[in-house]
């Protein structure tokens, strides 16, 4: 299997050197998008591309599983906490306005190449920004509780929108091509990669547990997690995530909205293109 997904992503998802990044244009990206998604799509002949959106949850070896979850979002853990979030999100700030006046981008479209500085924007640091330029302190904590919260209640508007991030403009294209790099490379005492979880061995078990598909990784955050929750912490970000993966294989985490976990998200989002939204989600 290592071998047919090192001949079928070659020729656009293949590392690039440890020197830097190649340039990449727009046709390749959409090229990269058919492969990683056609690679899915074949690896799990019964799934449409609307329903990794459900994750783990959606794959044929969590069927014993399945039932469970179904059961238990009829009433989902994390519906007081969302109840919780409008009220946040409604809060007037000292000058009168709230949240519902910050310059929010469509929930469905981030991360969000800014060209003026050359960065990517996702809904937390956009979040951030607004809460300052009004007068508030920012969010310090943006892995999990309130942030996460907050970010929810907004990506949970634009529920079963398809996942549409643009990615025309060269600077969004060389961060393409930084967080698929960070995708591909293997890193840690483990000496693994996303791609050796999440795509070679997609739906194989490790101590019990099913491991997700690549394909949908972020669709449905932030998510109410199990693990998180017997720890009084139930709600993360993609970035708390990536977090804790590094830490799994035993590499150095990044900083949460850091430049590495922003590129990534992005190359996971654009590999994602055409997944409705469904936030948030539960996961064990």
């Amino acid at each position: 299997m290592k071998k047919l997904v090192s001949l079928t992503l070659a020729a656009g998802l293949a590392l690039v050197g440890v020197s830097g990044v190649q340039a990449i244009s727009e046709s390749e990206i959409q090229q990269d998008i058919e492969t990683f998604q056609g690679y899915f799509l074949k690896r799990f002949p019964g799934l449409t591309i609307e329903d990794f959106q459900d994750g783990v949850n959606a794959l044929p070896q969590y069927a014993h599983r399945r039932a469970n979850w179904e059961l238990a979002m009829e009433f989902p853990p994390y519906e007081p906490e969302m109840e919780k979030a409008a009220e946040e999100w409604n809060v007037p700030f000292k000058n009168g306005k709230s949240m519902n006046d910050c310059d929010l981008a469509a929930g469905n479209t981030y991360p969000v190449f800014d060209a003026a500085t050359g960065d990517l924007r996702t809904i937390v640091g956009d979040i951030n920004a607004c809460l300052k330029a009004n007068g508030e302190d920012p969010i310090k904590n943006v892995k999990r509780a309130k942030m996460a919260r907050l970010v929810a209640h907004y990506r949970s508007q634009f529920n079963g929108e398809r996942v549409a991030v643009d990615f025309s403009d060269p600077g969004a294209q060389a961060l393409y091509q930084k967080g698929r790099q960070f995708y591909w490379a293997k890193r840690g005492q483990l000496n693994f990669s996303c791609a050796d979880c999440h795509v070679h061995n997609a739906g194989n078990m490790v101590r019990g547990d099913v491991l997700s598909a690549g394909l949908g990784h972020g669709v449905g955050f932030p998510v109410w997690r199990t693990k998180w929750q017997v720890a009084g912490k139930p709600w993360g970000t993609i970035h708390r995530r990536y977090g804790g993966c590094n830490k799994q294989v035993r590499a150095h985490p990044f900083k949460a909205q850091g430049g590495e976990y922003k590129a990534l998200e992005f190359y996971e989002a654009v590999m994602n293109t055409g997944i409705p939204l469904k936030v948030p989600s539960q996961r064990q």
